[in-house]
């Protein structure tokens, strides 16, 4: 009877030391202290479509975590801003753009993102359990309120290239190497157009305010600002030893309706028609007019519209290079031709449309004014052959037949 006397101890034992180690379990892994198979950390890519609004156009990205010892997801998003504050709306508009690092839940990031009608694709990462923990690591670090807050460069240092500069240092070079070296022929300036495509009026503000900077080639690496860019390389990256970057991707959220940018909005065609009509009439109606009166008055609205238009635009490019850190603003060759001393011809303007007549000293001082402004802007023109490589050909066009049509109209009005 000894022996299974002695069993039934053996066995109590085994099992009450079966129970204190399953009880302990959850206490570690709780702690993030017990190993988990695969690694503690998963990293996937979430990928976010372009939306409607202005501010969505370039789509966004964020970086999602799973804490499998911890058992969370948590969304890191370099994207965070605030315009709701007056003070940070003054900073917003001298160019101190801070942007921070917030954690968001995932579940309520998608219902988010499915209230915005956007598209939204998850990319899970074949990281090495230590290149997991290595980003997981940085993450929090970066997310602690001392660090979490940087200065924003919407091509340069974005929530993009964050993300992108976390995996490729994770991973040792690895979306970097072969797409730093060589321009890919495309400029900054193309993908801001293509970005904004079915938005004419911002899409015409934001490209005539940017200046030469962003008309440099670019390569591959630059490109990797924009969220679909980033996340088409990431596809077709491969680790040092030979497997892909992604190892699953699925579409999470899919946008409903129309793609983003194939329809204009109605109030757009309504400003483009009726700015088009005043400028039209301004400009063209005074070089075929057989009536003096008629043809004088209308190129009163022309003086006044394209100076006002012109003028303004000037004055907002002046303020942009002078007391803002827009860098992309800079050095805006588009002064030239639309200069803020083009704001001088709403006097004559008004006097026209409302009277009928200049006097003869007034008149040939616009003509003068007209001719040294029509000849500025061959003067751009030509020195795009040599230092000028600012991509404002359209700009330059509609500058040049705005200031012929001046000149031949004032030249006609008696």
């Amino acid at each position: 009877m000894q022996k299974p006397v002695r069993g039934a101890s053996a066995g109590v034992a085994i099992l009450l030391a079966a129970a204190v180690l399953l009880a302990a379990l959850p206490a570690a892994a709780a702690a993030g202290q017990g190993p988990v198979e695969g690694g503690r950390y998963k990293v996937h890519v979430l990928t976010i479509g372009q939306g409607d609004a202005l501010f969505s156009r370039f789509g966004h990205i964020g970086l999602v975590v799973d804490d499998r010892a911890q058992r969370t997801r948590k969304v890191y998003n370099f994207g965070t801003f605030d315009f709701e504050d007056p003070a940070l709306r003054i900073r917003y508009a001298r160019g101190y753009l801070i942007y921070w690092l917030s954690i968001a839940s995932y579940r309520t990031l998608l219902e988010f993102y499915q209230y915005d009608n956007r598209d939204v694709r998850l990319r899970t990462l074949a990281l090495a359990p230590a290149q997991a923990e290595e980003v997981a690591t940085r993450l929090d670090i970066n997310a602690r309120p001392e660090n979490r807050e940087y200065q924003y460069r919407h091509y340069l240092d974005n929530c993009c290239t964050r993300i992108r500069d976390i995996i490729d240092n994770a991973t040792g070079g690895a979306i970097r190497r072969g797409r730093d070296s060589e321009p890919t022929g495309r400029t900054y300036r193309d993908w801001t157009r293509r970005e904004l495509e079915g938005m004419p009026i911002y899409s015409t503000v934001i490209l005539y305010s940017l200046g030469p900077a962003i008309d440099r080639p670019i390569t591959r690496w630059d490109e990797e600002f924009l969220p679909s860019v980033l996340s088409e390389d990431l596809d077709a990256t491969r680790l040092p030893d030979g497997r892909k970057l992604v190892e699953s991707s699925r579409a999470v959220l899919t946008r409903r309706g129309p793609a983003v940018g194939s329809e204009i909005a109605t109030s757009d065609i309504v400003v483009i028609a009726a700015l088009g009509a005043v400028l039209a009439f301004g400009l063209l109606v005074p070089l075929f007019a057989r009536r003096r009166g008629l043809a004088n008055r209308a190129l009163g609205v022309g003086l006044f519209s394209y100076g006002l238009l012109a003028g303004l635009g000037g004055l907002m490019l002046v303020l942009y290079w002078t007391v803002t850190t827009h860098t992309d603003t800079h050095y805006n060759e588009n002064l030239l031709v639309t200069p803020v001393t083009h704001l001088w011809l709403l006097g004559p303007g008004l006097k026209l449309l409302f009277t009928g007549r200049l006097g003869a000293r007034t008149r040939r001082v616009l003509e003068v004014y007209a001719a040294a402004a029509l000849g500025v802007v061959f003067l751009d023109l030509a020195l795009k052959l040599g230092p000028f490589i600012q991509g404002n050909t359209g700009i330059i066009a509609f500058a040049a037949f705005a200031d012929a049509a001046l000149l031949v109209g004032l030249r006609r009005c008696r």
